[in-house]
């Protein structure tokens, strides 16, 4: 039996910037928000994005995803995903285009009516 540990995953630098232009620890606290999955940029995948799943809000949404267009601006999307009969079904989607990074705390703000710094 293998005993040594599995290494540890590397971190997706541009879904790292998203989240520290969201509020780093500090969104992730004030939030809520969890279970966060990042794609990096690949020759399949020219556009890397974060996603997350969010907590009950006005929005009535429970996931986010941004991702980093060649633009250098974020489209954002969020959405309610869930399963029926094991097939994902989303519905209150709202995708905003164009958004720079200034801007992600204040819209996240406006959609979801949370807070995402003291």
């Amino acid at each position: 039996m293998n005993t040594t540990p599995s290494p540890k995953p590397a971190i997706v630098a541009e879904a790292y910037t998203i989240l520290m232009q969201l509020g780093g620890n500090k969104f992730l606290v004030m939030t809520g928000a969890n279970k966060l999955l990042a794609a990096g940029r690949t020759e399949h995948n020219p556009n890397p994005w974060l996603r997350m799943d969010l907590r009950k809000n006005q929005a009535g949404v429970n996931r986010l995803k941004i991702t980093l267009m060649p633009t250098d601006t974020y489209t954002v999307e969020f959405y309610r995903q869930v399963l029926v009969d094991w097939v994902p079904v989303i519905s209150h989607q709202q995708t905003f285009e164009m958004v720079y990074g200034e801007d992600l705390p204040g819209l996240f703000t406006s959609v979801t009516g949370y807070d995402t710094h003291l």
